[in-house]
């Protein structure tokens, strides 16, 4: 019997090649229909010639000009909608010279900088602009010359109406934002004030932030205090020092004890206040991110937080609430500073502020009670 021979296929040999398939020398063939037409951006002159008038009265009629008759704009209106007109926000920007966008730049996020952002974002959108986000540097940390300024710059590039953001510094001079008064760009500050520039501000009242904490501890029979104090350097921790302090300095029998550190150093302030026996009854901390260091401490000497010790933050971050018991804070409303600062923006840039003069708003914060405070022990 003879061995079977492999089969080989037809394009292994070229002897064997099959003939060509006359179709394929046809021109080539897509799969849309002969009658389909490209579709084409509506325009001005579509909706011109849609309806008989000029494309300087549909100009004027979409932009809201007061010289079109209500129902000429209502005509013009209904058509753009039909025709699903989308205008050409580049080349109006060209031409207006704004380009209705908004610079956000915010430090690294928390839950405080996100209800920011919140607040600015809607606010914003209901005034018809755009916000472009930009977060810059490691937060309090960053380097104001080679991180914040460029990122100011770039958003300069990109010709932004003004620019909201929240500095890394509070003591830059005048002639560190040159540039963004050079370009006659508005600017103002969130959070943390500018005292020695022009800039607008939006921010809290933290010197009644400061005093409210005292009036409730006060309230509760506290008379051993302590403050936790931030940075001295910060405008924030120094306001909120300085309204706790005005509050329970010189009451009858109530003494008071200060320690200041940066968060992640809480937790020997905290030890350093709570291991002698005239301990305080009650801690004010500058911010929210101090207590999880606290409650250790107060922990590694026995004390019950909300009993023993009552604990009351500042900032109402979402990053404290796995706390037990929950802490005890104040609520800064960042969500409406946010709103403020876009206030102050659209003020300037519609000319409602005139005057050179920077202006302020502070938010009034609110006390939010929670199981981290009681009655003195």
């Amino acid at each position: 019997m003879s061995a079977l021979c492999p089969i080989r296929p037809w394009y292994a040999s070229p002897a064997h090649t099959p003939p060509l398939d006359p179709t394929l020398l046809s021109p080539m063939r897509t799969s849309r229909s002969p009658t389909a037409k490209q579709k084409t951006k509506t325009n001005l002159r579509m909706i011109a010639n849609e309806l008989g008038i000029s494309m300087m009265t549909v100009s004027r009629a979409l932009n809201g000009h007061p010289g079109v008759a209500a129902t000429t704009r209502k005509r013009v209106l209904t058509a753009a909608d039909r025709l699903r007109y989308r205008p050409n926000k580049l080349i109006h920007a060209i031409r207006s010279g704004r380009s209705r966008t908004i610079g956000v730049m915010i430090g690294v996020p928390t839950s405080f900088h996100a209800r920011l952002i919140h607040g600015i974002h809607d606010a914003l959108a209901e005034a018809g602009y755009l916000p472009i986000l930009h977060f810059h540097g490691p937060g309090a940390m960053a380097h104001r010359d080679e991180q914040e300024l460029a990122y100011l710059h770039r958003l300069l590039d990109q010709r932004v109406d003004g620019i909201i953001f929240w500095p890394s510094d509070e003591t830059v001079p005048e002639h560190y934002l040159r540039e963004v008064w050079e370009r006659g760009v508005p600017l103002v500050a969130i959070d943390r004030n500018l005292p020695l520039t022009k800039a607008d501000f939006a921010g809290t009242d933290d010197m009644h932030g400061g005093r409210l904490v005292a009036d409730y501890l006060l309230s509760l029979g506290h008379r051993r205090l302590a403050h936790i104090g931030g940075e001295p350097w910060v405008a924030t921790y120094a306001d909120r020092r300085r309204g706790f302090e005005e509050t329970v300095c010189g009451r009858p029998g109530v003494t008071y004890a200060f320690d200041h550190c940066e968060d992640s150093l809480s937790g020997p302030a905290a030890r350093r206040l709570l291991a002698g026996p005239d301990r305080p009854t009650a801690v004010f901390l500058a911010s929210d991110r101090m207590a999880p260091h606290v409650y250790a401490a107060a922990g590694a000497e026995g004390l019950r937080i909300g009993s023993d010790l009552s604990v009351v933050g500042f900032a109402a971050l979402t990053e404290t609430i796995w706390l037990q018991p929950h802490l005890t804070t104040v609520d800064q409303e960042p969500d409406e500073i946010g709103r403020a600062a876009v206030r102050l923006m659209i003020d300037r840039l519609e000319g409602k502020t005139k005057a050179a003069a920077p202006k302020s708003v502070r938010i009034t914060p609110k006390l939010v009670v929670r199981e981290s405070s009681g009655l003195a022990p």
